[in-house]
């Protein structure tokens, strides 16, 4: 059941990787920060792609390999989410936006979470681990969410609350509201996908935060 819905989760995030081109080409004449939620989600179609396929490729080299990348290809553009929360945040104009050592400190902090996950995946030991028919290898001795994933939830948990006192606009906290608490909260369900689940979730209100504060949708006025 777990290898179908990852499946199902490559095709959804392939979809919205497409749709987010066309978005991207209406909206932005040029790569913008907000441009690298194209790269998570391409990202993501990646990770769940190689998880579906592992009972069909078989223990092995290969599949380490492929599995090992996904650690990487996460540690490399997850925290990119960094960037497209300041995106969002500079498109209603929050005041912290104005101010250009916020925005250096924003960079820096992207760079130095690429920079903790490099040096954390060189020490890591991978191990085949088999699930709910899945078939996946998964880093030794690892519990909980990773320093990074918990800090760029943090920030995009404050630009979220300040887009939301600023327009209204609640479905980005939401998104994360919804990523944090499926994280956290034990669920007595005979599945390995559910944090996956929560996460395409989370990444599909992102985009519709995007499309809704896009300068051609975003109207001043629904500030309260």
């Amino acid at each position: 059941m777990d290898t179908i819905l990852y499946f199902c989760f490559s095709l959804i995030y392939i979809i919205l990787f497409l749709m987010g081109i066309t978005l991207m080409r209406r909206h932005d004449s040029h790569f913008s920060l907000s441009s690298s939620l194209l790269f998570v989600t391409l990202a993501l179609f990646v990770d769940n792609i190689i998880i579906a396929s592992g009972k069909f490729i078989n223990d092995g080299p290969m599949l380490e390999m492929l599995n090992i990348s996904r650690f990487w290809i996460h540690g490399f553009i997850t925290p990119t989410l960094i960037l497209f929360g300041w995106g969002m945040a500079k498109r209603i104009d929050i005041p912290f936006t104005k101010k250009i050592a916020v925005f250096y400190f924003f960079l820096c902090l992207t760079a130095g979470l690429i920079i903790y996950e490099c040096i954390e995946n060189m020490h890591k030991t991978f191990v085949p681990v088999r699930e709910y028919g899945v078939l996946r290898y998964v880093s030794e001795g690892s519990s909980g969410p990773p320093l990074m994933v918990l800090v760029v939830t943090l920030v995009l948990l404050v630009i979220s609350i300040n887009i939301f006192l600023r327009t209204r606009w609640i479905w980005m906290l939401l998104g994360v509201l919804i990523m944090v608490g499926g994280s956290a909260i034990p669920i007595p369900l005979p599945s390995s996908a559910l944090t996956n689940a929560f996460e395409l979730i989370f990444i599909c209100l992102l985009w519709l935060t995007h499309y809704k504060l896009a300068p051609q949708n975003y109207k001043p006025s629904w500030r309260g």
